[in-house]
């Protein structure tokens, strides 16, 4: 890797443009799974992330693939099932199962569910209370409560297992926080709830029952050690949380106390460095993914911040990312994405990463690849 990510990324833009005009030109209908195995790192080096297959709409995952799908009504005649498309989109989470998106062109969040063959919404969202303006990011709870980042409501809004709106928190008034408040992000964690806040530059955390702010963090008077307009963040096993940095250019680390531990990256289009720093998730392995907005790739960090590859950049004839936003590793649906797998290669586990443009050039909403190696003979 000692060539620029961005020195080979302008050939590639003219590359994804000729081969995926040429592939729609004349078939409107996109393919989202290649005939032949695309691997990171490339030959010569070992495969260890094979893209394998995208989710656009429910005729990417419906279990009867005829197009348009068959439903009976009333009547028992058949008719034709509307397609559910997946419009701009950003965070993304898998929960028991199921993957949930936050798709804030269409002011909704997205229940993609594997095994039904179905994507959904939750019914509070169509509320007047609980209507969304633009979500951005989410997390659910131990007891399948939803969380939503709206950046435009400018609040987490909250949902029960059953998709009905329960009420909003952090919203900037009247408890304490400033009016300059956006949260960005949210997670649980081990019975508390962290959100992100762009606005004030700090990390919030609330408790989950009252909802009252209990703490917050990320300010510090060392140079160098404050949050800057940060936008995603992560909690991995062991409780240290990890936060893109929109203004550095960095990942920023720290402990459940607020305490900083350490950071990576810097402004720049070597590997190591980033552009626009979005979306980052942990794998089992406590391997770092961090996707870059502004070179379309996500890149790989082990444990010491040292980076291992990157994978998604554009010009592929399958598994490139456009405008990237969103990630998430999940052991979840292993099984039902191995089939997608090259002969002989194992996955792990998967990765899933949303691309908030790049339909017209048929790259899916969410592109999934899996993590694994090849079985030794």
């Amino acid at each position: 890797m000692k060539s620029h990510i961005k020195s080979s990324r302008n050939l590639c833009f003219t590359l994804l443009t000729f081969l995926l005009l040429a592939g729609c030109a004349t078939d409107t209908t996109c393919k989202y799974v290649s005939n032949e195995p695309i691997f990171f790192p490339p030959a010569p080096d070992e495969p260890r992330i094979q893209y394998l297959t995208g989710i656009n709409s429910t005729s990417d995952i419906r279990i009867n693939k005829k197009k348009g799908g068959i439903s009976f009504i009333a009547t028992g005649k058949e008719q034709e099932e509307a397609d559910i498309i997946l419009g701009k989109s950003y965070g993304i989470e898998v929960h028991k199962g199921k993957i949930y998106v936050a798709e804030g062109q269409g002011k909704t969040v997205r229940i993609i569910d594997l095994k039904a063959g179905t994507i959904t919404e939750p019914k509070g969202v169509k509320s007047p209370a609980g209507a969304l303006k633009y979500p951005l990011n989410l997390t659910l709870d131990d007891d399948d409560n939803l969380y939503v980042a709206d950046t435009a409501r400018r609040d987490v809004a909250v949902y029960d297992a059953a998709g009905n709106y329960k009420t909003s928190f952090a919203k900037g008034y009247g408890k304490g926080l400033e009016a300059k408040s956006k949260i960005t992000d949210v997670k649980f964690y081990k019975g508390k709830l962290y959100a992100l806040d762009l606005g004030s530059g700090l990390v919030r955390v609330f408790d989950p029952k009252t909802l009252e702010q209990l703490t917050e963090f990320g300010k510090s008077d060392k140079p160098g050690l404050s949050l800057s307009l940060p936008g995603n963040f992560t909690i991995d096993d062991d409780g240290f949380i990890y936060i893109t940095n929109l203004g550095s250019n960095k990942v920023t680390k720290y402990d459940l106390d607020g305490n900083y531990v350490g950071s990576f990256g810097g402004v720049g289009d070597q590997f190591g460095q980033f552009s626009k720093p979005k979306g980052i998730a942990l794998d089992p392995s406590k391997q770092i993914y961090v996707v870059d907005g502004g070179t379309n790739v996500v890149q790989l960090f082990n444990d010491q911040f040292r980076v291992l590859t990157y994978f998604g950049m554009p010009g592929l004839p399958y598994g490139s990312l456009n405008n990237p936003a969103g990630i998430a590793t999940s052991t979840d649906n292993i099984a039902y994405f191995q089939k997608f797998a090259a002969p002989g290669f194992k996955v792990t586990h998967l990765i899933y990463v949303t691309s908030q443009f790049g339909s017209e050039f048929c790259i899916p909403r969410i592109s999934v690849y899996g993590f694994g190696q090849m079985e030794k003979k």
